[in-house]
């Protein structure tokens, strides 16, 4: 009889064990934001590798944020024709540099745990601000 309530015991607990290794929290394997409207970029990596994404976004929305001076800032994706983003990381921040389709280049500062996500023909995307060299929005 205790060997049956330790087997079950034990059947039980290994169920509670494995049911909870999945990850913890976040967005599911394969599944990126979903946005209002589709954003179409082309990311190149630090180690120079382009790729194409749909869908795009920070954390799944369509504008930039970061900061300019003591202010914050939010500029939308499809006001832009690229960002280049520097190696130099002050704290937990790096420059970037907007190009506008009309006005000056615009300058601010980027969480460099920001989290850009994008949908290719093959899969999901997701790249760390810090990891990223430049994105492009073609028209």
């Amino acid at each position: 009889m205790q060997r049956g309530i330790g087997l079950a015991l034990t059947a039980v607990l290994a169920l509670l064990l494995l049911t909870g290794m999945g990850e913890l929290g976040g967005a599911p394997n394969g599944a990126i934001p979903e946005t209002a409207v589709d954003i179409a970029a082309v990311i190149t990596d630090r180690q120079g590798v382009k790729t194409a994404v749909n869908n795009f976004s920070m954390g799944g929305k369509t504008y930039l944020e970061g900061a300019r001076g003591s202010a914050r800032i939010t500029v939308d994706f499809r006001q832009m024709v690229s960002l280049e983003f520097s190696e130099a990381k002050v704290g937990d921040e790096m420059p970037v540099r907007l190009t506008l389709r009309e006005g000056d280049p615009l300058q601010l500062q980027v969480k460099k745990a920001a989290v850009f996500f994008g949908s290719t023909g093959y899969g999901t995307y997701q790249i760390r601000a810090h990891d990223i060299q430049r994105i492009e929005f073609p028209r």
